[in-house]
C-alpha cells in the first residue's frame, strides 16, 4: 500500500521550541461497478486490510461500510460478496492519510501580525458581511471548542472515526489552528481575528492525534457534514490517490448546496502529485502564497489548482496543552493554512448572497481574485489570489469601500482586529456606489444525455432593470478544460443565449465587464451529461446493447440471481454490441461505467 501524504501544515513555528504537528495533505458521476481491488502485497494479521465498499441508498445518499481483512483470501471473499450485493459504487482498498511533520520555533506569538487580513481586504468586506448564519465545517482532526478565542464559535459535532458525536477536542493542534483562521473571535481584546468571525464552526474529527486518517472516515465526515447544515467543507487535508467513496461524498455534498474547499498540497519539490480531495472537479483548491504575493516553495501546481491564499508562517489558535510553556496560538505554515482563508471569503459571499450555490460562489472567488504570477491563469496560483473585498464587490456589495485602505493599526499583534478597536477600522475613502449587475441563468445543475443540444438563457438586470444592449462575454469549459470565449451583446431584454452540443460535463458562463455605471458581474451554470445505453432482446438468449456517449468505457452485464443483481459479463462499451449465449427468460440489465466527463447508467430490465 502506497503512503500518501496529507495536504495540510508544512511547519509549525510556535512559542518556545516545541513541536506541533503541521497536517496534512493528503464529473463525478456514479454507477455500478469498480472491480479492480488492488491489494498490497502483504496482508496478514499484523498487517491487515481495510476494504471500503460505496453504495448509495434510496435518496442518493453515500453509505460507506468498512469491513478488515488479515489475508487476501478473506479481503478476496469480502470483495466479491460486496460486488454481488446491491450494485455498489465502489469496492475499494482504504487509503491512509498521514501528517507532515516538519518544524521550527519561533518566539512570542503575540507579536507576529497576521499580514493576511490586509492583504485579502478583510475588513473591508466586513462592512457588507462577516459570515453570520453561515456553518463551516471542518474536517480535521477536530476542534478545540474550548479555546477562549473560539468560545461560542464552536457547533455540536461528529468524530467519524469513534462514530459518535464530538469532534470538539483536538489532540493534535491541527483542526484548532485551521477554525481560529475562519472564526476566531474579533475585537475581544486577545489573540487572532477570525476571518469569517460571526460564521459558526462544524467540527468533524477524521484524524487522530498523530494527524493520521483514512479516506473511509473523510468521506463519512463530508456526508455527517452535508446531512447536518454545514454551506461550507473546509479540507485542509487528503492523499494522493483518488478514490470513488471520496468522490461520492464530494458530489453529495455539492448536490446538497455545500461549498467545498481543500488544501492543493504540500508536494512541490516530492514530486508534485495531484492532490484529492482538491483535484476532484467541484471542489476549490488552494494554493499557499507567502507574505510577498509569492509561490509557496512547497505548494504543488497544477490545473486543477483554482485560487491562491497566503498560507505562510500563518498565526492561528492552538490548543494550551500541546504547547510547553501552555501559549494557545501558534504559527503554521502550508496549503492547510491558506485553504481556510478562503473558506472564510466563501462564507462571507454565503452570507451576503445565500441564495448562490457553490458553483456561483465558486465563480466569484476566481473573477475577483487577484492575479499573480503568469497573466491569467496559471499553474502555481490558479485563477490569482483570493480577494474578500473584490468578492463582495462582485456578488452585488455596493457598501464596499473602493480603494480607501485597511490601516486600522497592527492587525492580530494581541489586540484583536486593528488596534483593538474591533471591525471596520479602515481609514476608509470615498464609496462606490456601483452595483454588480444580478445575472441569471435559465437553468442550473441539469443532466443531459450526450449530444443533446442546449440552450442556457441568462437575464442580466440591476435595480433599474433589464440591461438592454449591454457588452458581455459567452464562454463554455468543456470536461473542466479552459474557458472558450466570445464577446456578445445582450437583447432588449437584457437577455443571452449560450447553446452548446453536449459531449461531456461542462459549464456556461457569462459575464458583464465593469463599466461607468455597474460593477463587473458574472454568472455560470453546470451541466452533467451522461451517457444513454437500451438493450433489447433480438433472438432467444440473444440481446443488443446500444449505447451513445460511452465509446471505451467499461460495460458490465447483469443478471438478476435470487432476487440481487450479479455480475454476468463485462465488455468495452461500442455504439452496438450483440450478447449471445444468455439464459433464456432471464432477466438482464446493462450498467455503463462513468467516464471523466460522462456519467454512466444503468438500462431498463430486459428479459432474455
Amino acid at each position: 500500500m502506497r503512503r500518501n501524504v496529507l495536504a495540510g501544515g508544512l511547519a509549525a513555528i510556535i512559542a518556545a521550541s516545541v513541536g506541533a504537528i503541521a497536517l496534512p495533505t493528503g464529473s463525478h458521476a456514479f454507477s455500478p461497478v469498480s472491480y479492480g481491488l488492488a491489494l498490497p502485497a502483504s496482508v496478514t494479521p499484523a498487517n491487515p486490510v481495510r476494504i471500503v465498499t460505496t453504495t448509495l441508498d434510496a435518496t442518493g445518499r453515500p453509505v460507506f461500510t468498512v469491513q478488515e481483512a488479515a489475508d487476501r483470501a478473506h479481503a478476496t471473499r469480502i470483495a466479491a460478496a460486496a460486488h454481488d450485493g446491491a450494485a455498489p459504487v465502489a469496492v475499494e482498498v482504504d487509503v491512509p492519510v498521514h501528517a507532515l511533520d516538519l518544524v521550527s520555533a519561533a518566539g512570542d506569538p503575540y507579536s507576529v501580525h497576521q499580514y493576511e487580513l490586509a492583504k485579502l481586504g478583510m475588513e473591508r468586506a466586513w462592512r457588507s458581511s462577516t459570515g453570520a448564519g453561515v456553518v463551516v465545517a471542518v474536517i480535521d482532526s477536530g476542534v478545540q471548542g474550548s479555546h477562549p478565542d473560539l468560545a461560542g464559535q464552536v457547533l455540536a459535532g461528529y468524530d467519524a472515526i469513534g462514530n459518535v458525536a464530538g469532534g470538539d477536542t483536538d489532540g493534535n493542534g491541527h483542526g484548532t489552528h485551521v477554525a481560529g483562521t475562519i472564526a476566531a473571535v474579533v475585537g475581544n481584546g486577545v489573540g487572532v481575528a477570525g476571518h469569517a468571525p460571526n460564521a459558526r464552526i462544524l467540527p468533524v474529527k477524521v484524524l487522530g492525534a498523530n494527524g493520521e486518517g483514512t479516506t473511509a472516515d473523510t468521506a463519512e465526515g463530508i456526508v455527517w457534514a452535508a446531512d447536518n447544515g454545514a454551506q461550507v467543507i473546509n479540507l485542509s487535508l487528503g492523499s494522493s490517490v483518488a478514490t470513488r467513496a471520496e468522490e461520492a461524498a464530494i458530489r453529495y455534498a455539492r448536490s446538497k448546496g455545500v461549498t467545498v474547499v481543500a488544501a492543493a498540497g504540500n508536494e512541490r519539490r516530492d514530486g508534485n502529485p495531484a492532490s484529492y480531495p482538491a483535484a476532484y472537479d467541484g471542489v476549490i483548491a488552494v494554493a499557499a502564497s507567502d507574505a510577498y504575493d509569492e509561490v509557496a516553495p512547497f505548494s504543488n501546481f497544477g490545473d486543477y489548482v483554482d485560487v491562491a491564499a497566503p498560507g505562510v508562517a500563518i498565526m492561528s489558535t492552538y490548543p494550551a496543552g500541546l504547547v510547553k510553556d501552555g501559549g494557545a496560538y501558534v504559527k503554521m505554515s502550508g496549503t492547510s493554512m491558506a485553504a481556510p482563508h478562503v473558506a472564510a471569503v466563501a462564507a462571507l459571499v454565503e452570507a451576503y448572497r445565500p441564495e448562490f450555490g457553490p458553483d456561483r460562489v465558486e465563480q466569484v472567488l476566481e473573477d475577483s481574485a487577484v492575479d499573480l504570477g503568469a497573466p491569467g491563469f496559471d499553474t502555481d496560483f490558479g485563477n490569482g489570489l483570493v480577494d474578500a473585498a473584490d468578492a463582495i464587490h462582485l456578488a452585488g456589495g455596493g457598501s464596499v469601500e473602493n480603494g480607501g485602505g485597511d490601516s486600522g493599526g497592527d492587525v492580530g499583534s494581541g489586540d484583536g482586529v486593528g488596534s483593538g478597536d474591533g471591525v471596520g477600522s479602515g481609514d476608509g475613502g470615498s464609496v462606490d456606489q456601483r452595483m454588480a449587475p444580478v445575472i441569471t441563468p435559465s437553468a442550473n445543475g441539469r443532466t443531459v444525455v450526450h449530444g443533446a443540444r442546449t440552450s442556457t438563457a441568462f437575464t442580466i438586470a440591476d435595480s433599474s432593470g433589464p440591461l438592454a444592449g449591454v457588452n458581455l462575454d459567452a464562454c463554455v469549459s468543456a470536461g473542466g478544460g479552459a474557458w472558450r470565449c466570445v464577446p456578445g451583446r445582450a437583447d432588449t431584454r437584457g437577455g443571452y443565449v449560450v447553446t452548446h452540443v453536449a459531449t461531456g460535463s461542462f459549464k456556461v458562463r457569462v459575464t458583464v465587464p465593469e463599466g461607468p455605471k455597474t460593477l463587473a458581474g458574472s454568472a455560470t451554470a453546470s451541466y452533467t451529461v451522461k451517457a444513454a445505453v437500451k438493450a433489447v432482446r433480438t433472438a432467444k438468449g440473444v440481446l443488443t446493447v446500444r449505447v451513445t456517449g460511452a465509446a471505451g468505457q467499461k460495460m458490465t452485464l447483469q443478471r438478476l440471481v435470487n432476487g440481487r443483481w450479479a455480475a454476468a459479463r463485462t465488455f468495452t462499451a461500442t455504439a452496438t454490441r450483440k450478447i449471445s449465449g444468455l439464459v433464456s427468460g432471464g432477466s438482464y440489465r446493462v450498467v455503463l461505467a462513468s467516464g471523466p466527463a460522462i456519467q454512466g447508467v444503468t438500462s431498463g430490465t430486459v428479459k432474455a
